[in-house]
């Protein structure tokens, strides 16, 4: 990757009224909605699914499917977000592929990385492949949801093109911050 690009500092990044996605004004990429997920917990009792009333919570790209519904478990509650609690222990990185390959092998390394599966989503649609990492290894993160797309960019300094990523992060408060604000190892 070579540039990047923190949007913070474009005045047009705020959000519509009518519409909770985050859309990048240099790569006109349009992230979709999150989804707080509400999932009941069960335990195997003489081989049966049991729910134990308690709820474990899941970010995601896409509403879960009835299909997903267990017989005798509340249904899974779903949530449109578009920011997190300001005691959130937790950051979500939303990250968007435009190459099926680079997504599929991003994701593996993320396995690799020690990420649990149920922290890592994704969803497809025609802009391509965008991946939801629910990640907890960023103290100054924490409560951010943090947008990343990217494309070519001619940089004249160098006089070639190379790979710009583009990043958005948010606040509890739905504010853009600047990336460095946020990042480890930068004491203001």
């Amino acid at each position: 990757m070579g540039n990047i690009i923190d949007m913070a500092s474009f005045e047009h990044l705020r959000r519509s009224n009518t519409d909770d996605r985050y859309t990048c004004p240099k790569t006109n990429v349009t992230f979709p909605y999150i989804y707080k997920v509400l999932v009941p917990e069960g335990e195997l009792v003489d081989e049966v699914p049991v729910f134990i009333g308690t709820y474990s919570t899941e970010y995601r790209l896409k509403e879960p499917s009835n299909l997903e519904q267990i017989p005798g478990f509340p249904p899974l509650t779903a949530t449109k977000i578009s920011t997190l609690n300001a005691d959130a222990e937790i950051y979500l990185d939303v990250i968007h592929f435009t190459n099926k390959d680079r997504a599929l092998g991003f994701r593996q390394a993320c396995g690799h990385l020690g990420l649990e599966p149920e922290h890592v989503r994704s969803f497809k649609d025609e802009q391509g492949i965008f991946l939801l990492l629910r990640r907890n290894d960023a103290p100054r993160k924490v409560g951010h949801i943090i947008y990343r797309s990217s494309r070519l960019e001619y940089v004249d300094a160098v006089g070639v093109q190379m790979e710009c990523e583009y990043v958005a992060a948010f606040n509890s408060k739905g504010d853009a911050v600047p990336l460095r604000e946020i990042e480890e190892g930068n004491d203001f």
